[in-house]
């Protein structure tokens, strides 16, 4: 597993448990229903799925449209790195930082030198 996916993994985690810890404060704030389909989207990235992606892009897509209340707890890289319709919840300044961070990355890569995707993504905060 890439660093890369490796730590939106660990993003996704963090996010299920921030709304799980929702939802057990309040019954139904966030809904079973969220949560499952965050365990699914986190056991299709780690079986390296193709549909994981898609099912990504429909999660955060439902989140935006249904449920824009659960949405400061989602990390804003997560709507980076699935990408498609999820760039709609972003603002132009916040895709201008990413596109940074990804041209830091490649060129990390570029040179042979491993690169810190959570120092990266602190940095933007």
């Amino acid at each position: 597993m890439n660093n890369r996916l490796a730590y939106h993994l660990e993003l996704l985690q963090e996010t299920l448990q921030r709304l799980e810890k929702a939802e057990e404060r309040e019954s139904n704030a966030v809904g079973e229903e969220i949560l499952q389909q965050f365990r699914d989207l986190i056991d299709q990235l780690t079986e390296h799925r193709d549909s994981a992606y898609d099912t990504g892009q429909d999660l955060f897509n439902k989140i935006g449209t249904h449920n824009p209340q659960i949405m400061p707890a989602i990390d804003r890289a997560l709507f980076w790195f699935f990408g498609g319709n999820c760039m709609h919840f972003m603002t132009d300044e916040e895709i201008t930082r990413f596109q940074h961070l990804d041209e830091m990355s490649a060129d990390a890569e570029a040179e042979g030198r491993e690169y810190d995707y959570r120092s990266a993504g602190r940095s933007l905060h």
